[in-house]
């Protein structure tokens, strides 16, 4: 979804760290999975919390928190968001999960640059909440795909 060419209402999945909320394009969401066993990967790079068993197949797991740059402690309850991009399936480890929640144009901010991730989309208001917009997709293509698809 390039965000230059929205001009219908789009759905989004609330997730949060602590008290921070973001979102993500529900378009790439297969499903969200709670407390599930993540085994390490040595020698993987650091955002790489490790990879899960998913019905069989073997799904690397992005701690979400290094890619945003948000210096928090890991908690205990956590979900993965199992996202597919480009016939590439990759968990997002997140604290918890909020809503799916439809967003009008006109709600969401591009003009708002963060330089410590170049992964985010903009930030969308609703109503008295602010959520940073995640680019699942290109950071899927950016990091992920080049490690695994040459």
């Amino acid at each position: 979804m390039d965000i230059k060419q929205i001009e219908r209402p789009f759905e989004i999945l609330g997730v949060k760290f602590k008290e921070h909320e973001y979102a993500i394009d529900i378009g790439v969401v297969e499903m969200i999975v709670e407390k599930t066993d993540i085994t390490p990967v040595p020698n993987s790079k650091d955002f790489i919390k490790g990879v899960m068993n998913l019905r069989g197949r073997i799904v690397p797991v992005v701690d979400l928190k290094k890619i945003l740059n948000t210096h928090q402690e890991d908690g205990e309850d956590f979900n993965v968001i199992v996202t597919k991009v480009d016939e590439t399936e990759v968990g997002f480890l997140v604290d918890g999960v909020t809503e799916v929640m439809w967003v009008d144009p006109s709600d969401l901010n591009s003009s708002i640059k963060v330089e410590e991730s170049k992964y985010f989309k903009g930030i969308i208001q609703k109503e008295d909440r602010i959520f940073a917009f995640i680019d699942i997709p290109k950071f899927i293509r950016d990091e992920i795909n080049d490690d695994y698809h040459e």
